[in-house]
């Protein structure tokens, strides 16, 4: 965690930790589908678990055409 002064008092400032796109579909620990992850994760991007979890979920809440 970083720490940012606000005058006289610290806050203390929450940053979730990313990964590539590869760090993810390596990892054993994500629960979803590896073809999911491919289609839903940009290459170059970096992405928060959170921010995984919500893009599977989206992807699997679309209609089939």
């Amino acid at each position: 965690m970083a720490k940012k002064k606000n005058g006289n008092s610290e806050a203390i400032e929450k940053s979730e930790v990313t990964f590539s796109k590869e760090q993810i579909l390596r990892s054993k620990t994500i629960p979803h589908s590896r073809d999911i992850l491919n289609v839903v994760l940009k290459d170059d991007m970096r992405y928060s678990l959170s921010e995984v979890d919500k893009a599977v979920q989206k992807f699997k809440e679309k209609r089939v055409k």
